[in-house]
C-alpha cells in the first residue's frame, strides 16, 4: 500500500475510532496508551509552493492532524488542526490555532479555540475547516457526535463563528448530515456568493456489507447563508482519489486540493457539481489545506505520514 493510501487509511480510521468513543468533558480526554498507534504519531507540515518553482518545506507543527489552512481579513494566515501535546491532557485532542504574518514561514504557537455555546453532551469539535467571511469574522465547520455510540447519533457537520480566530461561539443546528450515513471531515468554500460543502462518502453507520466507503465519490450541498444545506448529487472523480482535502475559490472557478492517487490530486469546477481533474501537487502527505499566495503560488499544509519510530510507524512494516 502506498503512503497515500496507508495515510488515508489511518487518518479516516483514527477519526472514527475517536469520534466513536462518545461525548468528551469540557476538559477533553484522557491521553492514550504511548504504545498505541494513533494521530498523535504525525505532524503537520507546511509547504511553500511558488507559481513556477519546487515545493518548499517551511515549517512542522508536531503531533498534529487533519490542518486547514485560510486568510484573515487583515492579511495573516490562519491554521487549525487537531492538537496533540505530549504533555498537555487538558489540551489532547483539541483544535488549536495558529498564526502567520509572513506568508507560512513563521508561526505562532498553537491556542486551543475556546468555544461558547457547546450544548452539553457534545463532543469538542474535531476535523476543523475554516472559511473567511466578507464581514471579516472566520466560520468553522467541523465534525462532531451527539450520542454515546454510532448508532445513537452518528457524526455530522457542525459550525461556530469567531472574530479573532481564537474565541468561538456555536451556531445552533447541524450544518450537514446524511441519515444512517458517517459524514466526516468535510470541506467547506464561499464562491460567487454561495457556500459550497463537500465531505467524502464513508459509508453507512456500522459498515454494512456492499455499503462501505465508496472511493472517488463525495457528498455536495450548497447554501446562500453557510448555516442551511441543501444537498445535491454527489461528486465524483476518477482514480484512487478521496473528497479528503480542502476547496478554494479564485471568484471564477473551485479547486479542490484532496488525497489519494499517489499525491495531492487537484480539480476544478465552475459550479461545484462536475470535476475536471487538473494535476497533482508533488508534496507527500493527505488531508490538504491550500490557500493562494499574493505571488501566485500557494501554501499548503498536510497530515504528514507517521514519525519513524513511533507505535503508527512499527505497525506499518
Amino acid at each position: 500500500m502506498s503512503l497515500h493510501r496507508t495515510v488515508v487509511a489511518a487518518l479516516i480510521l483514527s477519526t472514527l475510532a475517536f469520534a466513536e468513543e462518545g461525548p468528551r468533558s469540557p476538559d477533553g480526554p484522557k491521553r492514550p496508551d504511548p504504545d498505541r498507534p494513533g494521530p498523535w504519531d504525525a505532524d503537520v507540515v507546511v509547504y511553500r509552493i511558488p507559481a513556477d518553482g519546487t515545493p518548499e518545506k517551511v515549517a512542522t507543527f508536531e503531533r498534529a492532524g487533519v490542518p486547514t489552512i485560510a486568510r484573515m481579513k487583515d492579511g495573516r494566515l490562519i491554521a487549525a488542526h487537531q492538537h496533540f501535546p505530549e504533555n498537555n491532557e487538558t489540551d489532547f485532542d483539541k483544535v488549536a490555532v495558529r498564526f502567520s504574518a509572513d506568508e507560512g514561514r513563521t508561526w505562532t504557537a498553537p491556542e486551543v479555540i475556546r468555544l461558547d455555546g457547546l450544548p452539553e453532551g457534545m463532543r469538542f469539535p474535531f476535523d476543523p475547516t475554516l472559511v473567511p467571511l466578507p464581514d471579516g469574522r472566520v466560520r468553522l465547520y467541523f465534525t462532531s457526535v451527539k450520542g454515546r455510540t454510532f448508532e445513537d447519533g452518528p457524526p455530522a457537520i457542525y459550525s461556530a463563528v469567531s472574530k479573532d480566530g481564537v474565541e468561538y461561539t456555536f451556531e445552533p443546528g447541524v450544518r450537514f448530515a446524511v441519515d444512517g450515513r458517517i459524514v466526516i471531515d468535510c470541506a467547506v468554500v464561499l464562491h460567487c456568493g454561495r457556500f459550497h460543502l463537500f465531505s467524502p462518502d464513508n459509508g453507512a453507520v456500522g459498515k454494512r456489507d456492499g455499503d462501505r466507503p465508496q472511493e472517488g465519490v463525495g457528498y455536495h450541498a450548497v447554501s446562500d447563508d453557510g448555516l442551511t444545506f441543501t444537498r445535491l448529487d454527489d461528486v465524483k472523480i476518477e482514480g484512487h482519489r478521496n473528497w479528503l482535502g480542502n476547496a478554494q475559490s479564485d471568484g471564477k472557478r473551485i479547486t479542490f486540493y484532496g488525497t489519494g492517487g499517489g499525491a495531492i490530486w487537484t480539480a476544478t469546477s465552475g459550479v461545484g457539481n462536475t470535476w475536471a481533474y487538473a494535476g497533482s501537487l508533488a508534496v507527500p502527505g493527505a488531508d490538504p489545506g491550500a490557500v493562494s499566495t499574493p505571488d501566485g503560488g500557494l501554501i499548503v499544509v498536510v497530515t504528514g505520514g507517521p514519525r519513524p519510530g513511533t507505535p503508527s510507524a512499527r505497525k506499518r512494516r
